[in-house]
């Protein structure tokens, strides 16, 4: 189901001209460089393709012919390589350099090997497994082209025929960026102003040499995609961008051990997909993780999502539901700001008039940003699991219910917010809610992010797992803030509204509910107050009844309370607010018969949520709180 949903997604890409995506027999290349060859086959000067983001120059995506994937043997790529291949040139660490040509000297280490350049650190050098790669590179393309009469690949190859790899370092138009040549980059060949790969008659040649390619090995069979009887891939190529995951990329799909393997079929031949459609699917993929819009990260999943439709208004609408930006509550979003906080702005509007409408059932319409609510939409969550990739979930729904439900968290996790309180809560600041904030590693429970987005993207009660961490986080830090209310109130409203608890629906309030009988909320509220009565009593306190007593007060209200409200009498005597503060005390034991000796998991976030409401009472104006009640 995933990988055929994928290949139908790289079909309707191949038919947008804007995606950029790339065909049958080419791959994206990170490209650094270009090599300008003069006709006579010389390297006239090198130009710089990468792209300059302000913090680091990054290489520039380019569609090049396939590259295949690389393992210990040596594998020439097409008009497209690094500088191992194309100039015969390795850089090693000096201890790398050491352990391989110096120490081990008379005990299987080579002794062919030339120095070029070198540091402290660093060996810039000629060997034996860099002259053999650059042969490599030199047949590979004798073989393809040397039967083609084109200007720029006659050069290419005079190039190729005359190059000595000891001149790397004395080579004038080299020495400016050896370093970044032999950093990894990879290069492609100019000449006369044309990059050689996208000669069209070079690409006839390489699209012929694909279908020719390893027919007496061949491998066919029914596809389990297509379900066409076709070449069958043995290899599949590598999944790049799963945060985490080896940086060369990883295998969805692979097989790397004799246990996995059934009727004496090897590595991919167990799961046979067709050339065809492994391309097509691990090219959809690479296009999705390699866009900032297709994806968010959720802990140490990342995910993917996409709609079975041409243009990018659906995923735009679902990364803002899922990563909205950073905008606050007391902020105003002003013409006077800069564009980008205008934008930010303009998307917080998008998404309060989506809740607007799910609040109130009336029909969301998205048609004027071009995104349609029939439409198929996919989620695809991935972690690193050392070479290979582990699906986390795999959701799929119209793009109206997505929209329904992803929308319906952000209303059950509205609570009464400070100032400085973001409107609107990412998943990556929820999960970080349960991570100690004096942690250096702020990265939570791998398995909580898809629990989360699986209760989500379900319309199911949140994960316990995620509820549990969350209250023993206010617990140990004595901190509730905005983000970790809103969550006790949405997993408490959404155990109301499956049935599963006894708590009503309507004591699960967004602010301070003064007429709400529920005891543990009674309990909070009152913690509240008396904690402010301490405050008022004494402005220089450093240590308020919270860091002792909270979490005690909390699970065991029976053992608290009677030596607090002991305390609270000493502090009405000293504040010149005594009297209100007593009438609250009173207001908020009303209908408090006895302290219960113990409270559950749902009674201790009934607590908390108490708790937070009359602290952010507390602090707001008379007016405010008249305003919000009528």
């Amino acid at each position: 189901m995933i990988i055929q949903s994928l290949c139908r997604y790289y079909d309707i890409l191949a038919e947008d001209e804007d995606a950029g995506i790339s065909r049958p027999g080419y791959s994206k290349g990170n490209v650094s460089f270009a090599l300008v060859l003069s006709p006579e086959g010389e390297l006239s000067y090198i130009v710089d393709l990468r792209i300059d983001d302000n913090k680091r120059k990054r290489p520039r995506a380019m569609d090049v012919p396939q590259q295949g994937v690389r393992s210990a043997g040596i594998a020439p790529n097409v008009l497209c390589d690094n500088a191992k291949y194309i100039f015969g040139v390795e850089k090693l660490k000096r201890s790398e350099f050491e352990k391989k040509f110096v120490k081990s000297s008379g005990k299987g280490a080579s002794s062919d090997y030339r120095i070029l350049a070198e540091t402290e650190k660093e060996v810039v050098l000629v060997n034996q497994r860099s002259r053999d790669s650059f042969e490599a590179f030199k047949n590979l393309h004798h073989r393809l082209f040397d039967s083609l009469d084109d200007r720029g690949i006659r050069a290419l190859l005079t190039f190729l025929d005359t190059w000595n790899p000891e001149e790397f370092a004395r080579h004038p138009k080299i020495v400016e960026y050896m370093d970044e040549l032999l950093g990894g980059g990879n290069c492609v060949f100019e000449c006369e102003e044309v990059f050689l790969h996208k000669k069209p008659a070079v690409r006839e040649i390489w699209e012929n040499h694909l279908t020719l390619e390893g027919d007496d090995e061949v491998f066919t069979t029914q596809c389990l995609v297509t379900g066409k009887t076709a070449p069958v891939a043995r290899v599949h190529n590598k999944i790049a961008g799963v945060v985490g995951a080896h940086p060369a990329g990883a295998s969805l799909v692979t097989f790397n051990d004799v246990s996995f393997c059934s009727y004496g079929k090897e590595q991919s031949f167990n799961a046979p997909i067709s050339k065809s459609a492994m391309f097509k699917y691990t090219t959809a993929l690479n296009h999705l993780l390699a866009h900032q819009d297709y994806r968010i990260q959720i802990a140490d999943t990342t995910v993917v999502f996409w709609a079975e439709t041409s243009g990018t208004a659906c995923e735009e609408v679902a990364n803002l539901l899922f990563d909205p930006p950073d905008v606050f509550e007391g902020d105003t979003g002003g013409l006077d700001q800069d564009t980008e906080r205008v934008q930010d702005w303009q998307k917080i509007e998008l998404i309060q008039d989506i809740l607007d409408k799910v609040r109130n059932g009336r029909k969301i319409n998205l048609d004027y940003i071009g995104a349609d609510q029939e439409t198929n939409f996919y989620m695809l969550g991935l972690a690193p699991n050392n070479a290979r990739l582990a699906v986390r979930f795999w959701h799929v729904d119209s793009f109206g219910n997505f929209v329904k439900k992803a929308a319906r968290h952000h209303l059950d996790m509205e609570i009464v917010r400070g100032s400085r309180d973001p409107r609107y809560v990412s998943l990556y600041r929820l999960l970080r809610e349960t991570v100690a904030q004096s942690a250096e590693n702020k990265t939570p429970a791998p398995l909580l992010g898809g629990l989360v987005m699986g209760s989500i993207l379900n319309g199911t009660p949140y994960p316990v797992q995620m509820y549990g961490a969350i209250l023993s986080r206010v617990k140990v830090e004595r901190s509730i803030n905005s983000v970790r209310a809103g969550f006790i109130k949405a997993y408490l409203l959404r155990l109301s509204r499956a049935g599963l608890t006894n708590l009503k629906e309507d004591l699960i309030s967004v602010s301070l509910k003064k007429d709400n009988q529920n005891v543990p909320y009674r309990l909070g509220r009152l913690f509240a107050i008396l904690e402010k009565a301490q405050t008022d009593a004494n402005k220089d306190v450093k240590s308020t009844i919270s860091s002792k007593y909270f979490s005690s007060a909390s699970t065991t209200p029976a053992v608290v309370f009677p030596v607090l409200l002991k305390l609270a009498q000493h502090h009405i005597a000293k504040s010149d607010w005594g009297f209100k503060t007593a009438r609250d005390i009173e207001e908020a034991l009303d209908g408090v018969d006895e302290f219960p000796a113990y409270l559950s998991l749902e009674e201790q976030g009934m607590f908390m949520l108490g708790y937070y409401h009359q602290r952010k009472a507390n602090f707001t104006k008379k007016e405010d709180v008249v305003s919000e009640e009528a």
